[in-house]
C-alpha cells in the first residue's frame, strides 16, 4: 500500500496544521449555519444538502491548495 506521510518535526508543519484546522472550522460554521435554516429535516434529502455539498467541495480545493502550497511536508510510503 503507498500512500503519503507528513514530516511532522518540520518547523513549518505546526504552521500547516493551523491553516488546516483554521480552513476546516470556518467550512464547518458555514455548515452548521446552513443545517440550522431546517432544524426537522435530515439526511440527503435535507433542503441544505446542495448548499453544504458545495462548500465541502469548496473546502476540499482550499485543502489541496493548502497541500500544494506545503507538498514539501510529505514524502511518498511504501
Amino acid at each position: 500500500m503507498s500512500g503519503k506521510r507528513v514530516n511532522r518535526e518540520h518547523p513549518d508543519y505546526p504552521v500547516y496544521i493551523s491553516k488546516c484546522k483554521a480552513l476546516f472550522a470556518a467550512y464547518q460554521r458555514q455548515i452548521e449555519e446552513e443545517m440550522e435554516k431546517y432544524p426537522e429535516q435530515h439526511g440527503r434529502d435535507h433542503p441544505a444538502y446542495i448548499v453544504t455539498r458545495q462548500l465541502d467541495r469548496e473546502k476540499n480545493v482550499e485543502l489541496r491548495k493548502l497541500q500544494k502550497e506545503y507538498s514539501y511536508l510529505f514524502t511518498e510510503e511504501a
